[in-house]
């Protein structure tokens, strides 16, 4: 259990301080000085609330067990919290990032970006899928079936994984060059 906490919270180091090296960091030295892009604003929002709820979800799971959304309604309650909190935040920022930006213009290279961020997701998607059915695979072989407590588990952590994947995307096409051609 130690050890799981431990990952977890190197996990999070790990992700501010890419979080940080990519803020910092922009493609061309004239774009140094540039403001964000309303949608760039978006996925370090995104970046952050799925980051606070997948670790907060994985904190449940690490002090609870995997059975929590069944056995204890204070988790499930905490964890309810955590993703109706995540959408908010969320929300919110979409909201004062358009409000700010008056009538936001996106253009060829947003589209791009976007685009090209589902990509980003669609692999973190797959690899979380890959994960849990090697695992569970391997650890309930002898039983013969997986307990229906980590269907929870799979779902929302592929849907979490998904969102952070975009989140991660988008933050990823504003630091490199984007050709917007293909």
């Amino acid at each position: 259990m130690i050890w799981a906490t431990i990952a977890i919270l190197g996990g999070l180091v790990v992700v501010a301080g890419a979080a940080r090296m990519l803020w910092s960091r922009r493609p061309d030295p004239e774009m140094g000085g540039l403001p964000a892009t309303s949608l760039e604003k978006l996925g370090w929002v995104g970046l952050a609330v799925t980051t606070a709820v997948g670790g907060g979800l994985a904190v449940l799971v690490v002090f609870e067990g995997a059975s929590f959304f069944d056995e204890n309604a204070v988790a499930r309650g905490i964890f309810w919290i955590l993703v109706i909190g995540g959408v908010g935040v969320w929300g919110a920022a979409w909201y004062i990032v358009k409000r700010s930006s008056g009538k936001a213009v996106v253009d060829e290279r947003d589209r791009a970006i976007l685009a090209r961020s589902l990509s980003v997701e669609s692999m973190i998607v797959l690899l979380l899928l890959v994960t849990w059915t090697v695992v569970l695979t391997e650890v309930y072989w002898d039983e013969g079936s997986v307990p229906l407590a980590y269907l929870q588990l799979i779902f929302w952590s592929t849907f979490i994984g998904g969102a952070f994947g975009r989140s991660v995307g988008i933050i990823l096409g504003y630091h490199r060059e984007v050709d917007v051609d293909a």
